[in-house]
């Protein structure tokens, strides 16, 4: 899965969770230009800082990934 998928299923779910990108960073110990670069599909991620955003969204890993969870 590229970058810019990731990317735009990560601000598909923040805008869900009505999450600014502040608000996601600070919850998920990382930047806001961090997210706005995965977002915008600039800046590839880890597993590690994945599950932190994902945990601060409240999903599993998985739905970054826009696979269904079960």
């Amino acid at each position: 899965m590229s970058d810019l998928t990731i990317g735009m299923q990560l601000k598909k779910l923040r805008k869900q969770t009505g999450f600014s990108v502040k608000e996601l960073a600070d919850r998920a110990g990382v930047s806001q230009s961090y997210i706005y670069a995965i977002e915008s599909g600039t800046r590839g991620t880890n597993a590690t800082k994945l599950d932190c955003i994902a945990h601060a969204l409240g999903v599993p890993v998985a739905d970054l990934y826009g696979f269904w969870s079960y």
